[in-house]
């Protein structure tokens, strides 16, 4: 063996040693976290194992060599980073370099055993958005990071954003901002930076997630943790596995996204620009979910969508399918709901879902945002039905289930709205006396074609708010129910009132003195007053 090749076998021997003494105390570290945490994850294991393969594979130069060596970084692995390297959004680093006759021990003992720090995930939104951050902090867990409570105590931060009005994108950035402040590491996922490129590159040093690649979070916070600045948003077209972990805020609860995306074109709303066309998941993959959370110990099931009524038209199937499926699939005592569904779809299935609400596990309730009870501004709105297609479906379902509570949503001064068109919501409202009412002033979004139009003054807009919140305020909504014994399922605690909260299968609200046995389960409850958002009650024993 020549002067060369023995300076090479050294260097290769006391890597070998270190590597291995490196992988022992990383190893008996993890099992330690088992016995004290009762947490030791296998991909922090692979994790290892995949650095001492990487270093192995590292060719090293002999001293002989006469070449230049190369100065720079190995190549990005992941798809989709987003800028080129540069002093401010930095390469995806592999911890090796090929210019080193080291491997990566050293960037490894820097880096620390992976996934060993802290993490706050703070979400704006929809039900889809929360069931987002869910998947995401399912995987930060399994990864063995600690999902901290508060901004303060964690060493990075996922927000998880928003994008249908402004206050709530204001919101979302405003948080990053301060985390960012806080000199903590950030990733900003969900609607906003995937539906608003520019606003993405403007936010320095903040990590990009877009909600198609919610199942690569890991590797983003490990990146973003070692300094680094990611951007994953590129569209893919299949959307993350359903079979992801969770970590549910609420553990009787699972919501479940049975589609992305939507087929409709609203001039306002620049969730598409996010969310993208409809992309449904198979029947099969939402009832496995469903029969999972329920072996989990989920006392009921959220079905969420962009439009619900929409959910299969793209897979050759429809909502009609799926929810016989579902209902058959769940024991009676856990119940299902039904997410959002815009009016178009869900006309052609009114016999069928009604059906399915009359079942003794679904709950009497469907979201239906109108916006407006005005055709003129309905079309300018772009929403492809009119008052009365709206009309049509509330009423055949009510018809059918007596009993089901309906909640909608109105955009009060939308740039096309005269005084007519906003009576003619009022008196859309004052008709239906719906019990749950959202009642939103128009926000121009960035890039859709209704933040072109010329704006109402604003103290139009405040005015015409303030007439609907009192319209809505002027009418009673549970008070049928006082007196009467229902049956409620109970699934969350009111901590500042000392509540535990629940719901008639007509989906009405009730609470009860604070038990926390009553949760995932149902009683039988006398009812003896009614407010605008509850009934009070007390269980039958």
């Amino acid at each position: 063996m020549d002067k060369g090749e023995a300076s090479k076998h050294q260097v290769q021997v006391i890597t070998a040693s270190t590597l291995v003494l490196t992988a022992s105390a990383a190893c008996a570290y993890l099992f330690w976290r088992r016995w004290s945490q009762a947490e030791l994850v296998p991909i922090q294991l692979r994790w290892l194992l995949g650095s001492l393969l990487q270093a192995r594979q590292v060719r090293l130069q002999g001293s002989e060599s006469n070449s230049a060596e190369r100065d720079e970084d190995r190549g990005p692995e992941l798809e989709d980073l987003g800028d080129e390297p540069s002093a401010a959004r930095q390469p995806w680093r592999l911890g090796v370099r090929r210019n080193q006759k080291q491997v990566a021990v050293e960037k490894l003992s820097q880096k620390g055993v992976p996934g060993t720090k802290s993490v706050f995930v703070k979400t704006y939104g929809c039900a889809h958005n929360n069931s987002d951050s869910e998947f995401m902090m399912g995987l930060l867990r399994d990864y063995g990071y600690t999902l901290a409570d508060k901004l303060e105590d964690a060493d990075a931060i996922v927000v998880n954003s928003c994008t249908v009005k402004g206050p709530s994108e204001d919101g979302a950035v405003k948080f990053v901002n301060n985390a960012k402040g806080a000199g903590k590491a950030v990733v900003m996922a969900g609607c906003v930076p995937t539906g608003d490129a520019t606003l993405a590159k403007s936010m320095d040093g903040v990590s990009m997630l877009g909600v198609t690649q919610l199942d690569r979070v890991v590797e983003v916070v490990e990146e973003t943790l070692e300094g680094h600045t990611v951007s994953l948003l590129g569209h893919r077209k299949t959307m993350p596995t359903l079979d992801l972990p969770k970590v549910r805020k609420n553990k009787y609860v699972e919501i479940i996204p049975i589609s992305g995306g939507c087929l409709g074109n609203c001039s306002y709303c620049k969730t598409k620009h996010a969310r993208g066309t409809l992309s449904s998941y198979t029947e099969e993959a939402i009832v496995a979910r469903a029969l999972q959370a329920v072996s989990e110990g989920v006392s009921e099931i959220w079905l969420t969508s962009e439009d619900t009524g929409a959910y299969g038209l793209d897979i050759g199937t429809n909502i009609a399918s799926l929810l016989p499926k579902v209902a058959d699939a769940l024991p009676l005592t856990v119940m299902l709901k039904l997410g959002m569904t815009n009016p178009p779809y869900m006309l052609a299935h009114i016999d069928a879902v009604a059906e399915v609400l009359k079942r003794p596990n679904v709950f009497e309730f469907l979201h239906v945002p109108v916006q407006s009870g005005s055709d003129a501004v309905l079309r300018a709105m772009v929403r492809e039905y009119t008052s009365e297609d709206f009309r049509r479906l509330v009423n055949g379902l009510r018809e059918k289930v007596p009993g089901m509570a309906v909640a909608t949503d109105v955009i009060c001064g939308f740039p096309a709205e005269g005084e007519d068109d906003h009576q003619a919501t009022l008196d859309l409202v004052k008709e239906f006396k719906f019990p749950i009412l959202n009642i939103a002033q128009f926000y121009p979004r960035p890039g859709t074609a209704a933040a072109r139009l010329k704006r109402l003054a604003g103290n139009v807009v405040k005015s015409r708010s303030t007439e609907m919140t009192r319209l809505f305020e002027s009418y009673a909504t549970w008070h049928h129910l006082v007196a009467r014994e229902e049956r409620v399922w109970f699934s969350d605690t009111d901590e500042r009132y000392n509540q535990t909260v629940g719901h008639t299968k007509g989906y009405a609200k009730v609470v009860v003195p604070r038990d926390d046995l009553l949760l995932g389960k149902s009683a039988m409850v006398k009812l003896h007053r009614a407010t605008k958002w509850h009934v009070e009650g007390q269980v039958l024993r």
